[in-house]
This record gives structure tokens, C-alpha cells and sequence, in this order.
């Protein structure tokens, strides 16, 4: 009884710190363990020169681990340390108290103003520019000055151009219908947010349907794969176009993409019922490779009898 006593009360203490603030894990055997949550250290802005932040060699921003020559000083990444000997020394001095500088010293997102508000190592401020989710886009519509986040383009085209967009899950077809009359249509991934464009065409006598991830890092790679296909109305299989590729990325900093330009489905007009256009669409969205296991090495077969 007095093992039993003890557990409840030593549990009720554990609970009355956890609504202090503290966090709970339950340990082997039932045991409850507090963990003290850390206050975040104190933050301070400063203003300095950037160049204090950059190899006097490659120019390039610094990341541990920083080293110094010995005879005039000079501050060097560990790339340029072997080479510097070619200036003046060697930089064989290892800087870890530079080090702690270097890998605390952080900058404000460079889209700020279009809604981040992470503030990013100054050293790695360049990889969160090409993912920041805030990133700005152009309006597909021809000479609309819009210029913002992925966010603020959806609130734009309902507001400015009284377009609506469509919300798509991935990993299923979903038929949809175009109006030949608006050359774009936007859609929007259920699961993540991730803005689509639908871009539609003339080109000769048909039809050019485009898709393209509305994103700001155009040169990144791939993150989804589509499948579009139209085919003539009444359910004829043997008249239907269809094509399947992977998504590009667009800032649509010049509108929306050119008839023809990129990966595109050509439609032609007998497909085509009266001014609209039927679209099946799919878009899957790639996952990393799984590893391969390795193979397991065939069993060495043992000789049979002679008989």
C-alpha cells in the first residue's frame, strides 16, 4: 500500500508541473518524467557590414568551419584554406569562437514583405529563398501588374479577375470543363496548397493544353506528374488524345506559359463540343525514391548424390 501511495502522489506532483508548463513522457514501467521546456534565448538585431560575413578568398558567405591565415589575418571557409598559402600563408588557424558567430548570425527572409516572416542563417539564406513558400509570382492575365506570394496570386484572381479556383485531390482524375473563351484556369492540390495553372491555346487548328506548378524557383526540380487526355464526346475510345509528363514550375513572370511552349496536349477541333473544352486531369505528386534493398545473395547449392 505505501508503494501504491507513493506512485499516485509522485504522479500528481508530475501533473501539477505539467499544467505549469512542462512537458510529459511516459518512461518504461509507467514512470512519468518533466522535462522543463527552455525559454529561447534572448534575440537582438544588428546592422553590419556584410562583407564580415564573407570569405576574403572566394567571396562566397561563410560556413563553419572558418579558419585564418597567420600572416595577415585573413578570414577563409575551409574550400580556400590550402589555397590561400598561394596569397600570402596557409590558413591553418581554426576560428571555433567565428564558428559559433557564423552559424548564429541570421537575416530576415528576403520576401519579407510578401508574407515570411522566418528570419534564416545568413549562410543559408539563398537555399530558403529558392523554397520560401512566400516567393513571389506574377498574375497569369496579360499585363496585370500583380506581383506576390502563391496566397495572395489565389486572393488576386478572385478579386481582381472574378476568377475562382479550382481544388483538385491528387492521385485521381477529375473531369473538368474549360471555357475556350478564358485562356487560363487555376487549380489548387487539396493536400498541399500548390497552385496549378491550366493554360489553353490556339495552335494551328488545335487546341494546345498546358499545366505548370505556379512556383518562384523555376529551375527546381519536378514535384509532380500529370496526366491529361480529351476524348470525343459519347464515350468513342478509339478518338482520344493523352499525354502524361512531369509538371514544370513557372513565376509566370511574362503571363501565362505560350501556346506550344513546354510539355503540351494538342487538341483538335473534332474534339472539341461547342466552346468549351473537356479535360480529364490527374496529378500525382512525386515522392522521393524509397531505397532499394539489397538483394540477398542466392544460396550456394550443394551437389547432388551420384546415383
Amino acid at each position: 500500500m505505501e508503494f501504491g501511495d507513493h506512485s499516485s502522489k509522485n504522479s500528481t506532483e508530475a501533473e501539477e508541473k505539467l499544467e505549469e508548463g512542462e512537458v510529459m513522457q511516459n518512461g518504461g514501467g509507467g514512470a512519468m518524467v518533466a522535462v522543463e521546456a527552455m525559454p529561447e534565448p534572448p534575440q537582438l538585431d544588428v546592422r553590419m557590414d556584410v562583407a564580415l560575413l564573407h570569405c576574403q578568398t572566394c567571396l562566397l558567405p561563410l560556413r563553419p568551419p572558418v579558419f585564418k591565415c597567420d600572416a595577415a589575418g585573413h578570414i577563409v571557409c575551409c574550400y580556400c584554406r590550402a589555397g590561400h598559402g598561394d596569397l600570402c600563408s596557409r590558413a591553418t588557424t581554426y576560428c571555433a569562437e567565428l564558428d559559433a558567430f557564423i552559424a548564429a548570425a541570421k537575416v530576415p527572409c528576403h520576401y519579407r514583405a510578401f508574407g515570411c516572416g522566418q528570419y534564416v542563417v545568413y549562410h543559408g539564406a539563398a537555399d530558403h529563398q529558392r523554397a520560401c513558400q512566400c516567393a513571389p509570382c506574377s498574375c497569369p492575365e496579360s499585363g496585370c501588374p500583380f506581383l506576390g506570394s502563391r496566397g495572395m496570386l489565389l486572393d488576386h484572381i478572385a478579386a481582381a479577375h472574378s476568377r475562382l479556383a479550382v481544388t483538385v485531390r491528387y492521385g485521381r482524375s477529375w473531369n473538368l470543363t474549360f471555357p475556350l473563351s478564358q485562356s487560363w484556369h487555376v487549380l489548387v492540390g487539396e493536400e498541399d496548397k500548390s497552385v496549378f495553372l491550366v493554360s489553353l491555346g490556339a495552335l494551328g487548328a488545335a487546341i494546345a493544353v498546358s499545366l505548370v506548378c505556379v512556383r518562384a524557383d523555376a529551375a527546381a526540380p519536378p514535384k509532380f506528374w500529370c496526366k491529361l487526355s480529351v476524348e470525343l464526346p459519347g464515350g468513342d475510345k478509339d478518338k482520344l488524345v493523352l499525354m502524361t509528363s512531369t509538371v514544370g514550375s513557372s513565376a509566370l513572370r511574362g503571363g501565362a506559359p505560350a501556346s506550344g511552349q513546354g510539355m503540351f496536349l494538342a487538341v483538335p477541333q473534332e474534339l472539341i463540343s461547342g466552346d468549351t473544352l473537356p479535360l480529364s486531369i490527374r496529378i500525382d505528386h512525386l515522392r522521393p525514391a524509397a531505397a532499394v534493398p539489397k538483394s540477398t545473395p542466392p544460396r550456394a547449392r550443394t551437389p547432388g548424390r551420384m546415383h
